[in-house]
């Protein structure tokens, strides 16, 4: 009798079955904690924006206006010495944030289907979302 090498062609297409069905299960759920994990991103990024824009009312007397397309970058000078006390930057490359009208706003890039538009409000720090 002859011995056996490898594995037959049905035992290989039960697997290649068994592993498109566990697929099948298992990315809807990792692109939906993906999409899940760049919104909290996006409300993380919103309340930085927040404490920096308090800071710079609070020696200026008023928010500043921007519009930001991915590249985030925020400095405030809170005891007039000259020197920048507060600063942040970030790149986001999901979405876009304008602050206006006491308001900042996180809104997705046009090609991230499926992700929210979140508002705070500047001086409340209530948001929509």
């Amino acid at each position: 009798m002859r011995k056996r090498k490898g594995f037959t062609l049905m035992e290989l297409i039960i697997v290649v079955i068994i592993i498109a069905i566990l697929a099948a299960v298992g990315l809807p759920q990792f692109f939906k904690a993906a999409g899940k994990a760049k919104e909290s991103k996006a409300k993380s990024n919103l309340g930085h924006i927040r404490k920096i824009e308090l800071a710079i009312d609070s020696t200026q007397g008023s928010f500043t206006n921007f519009v930001a397309t991915q590249t985030v970058s925020l400095s405030a000078d809170i005891d007039t010495d000259g020197v920048n006390d507060i600063e942040i930057s970030f790149y986001d490359s999901d979405y876009n944030y304008n602050v206006g009208a006491n308001v900042a706003s996180a809104v997705p890039l046009p090609a991230r289907v499926g992700l929210g538009t979140f508002t705070m409000n500047l001086r409340t720090g209530v948001t929509n979302w």
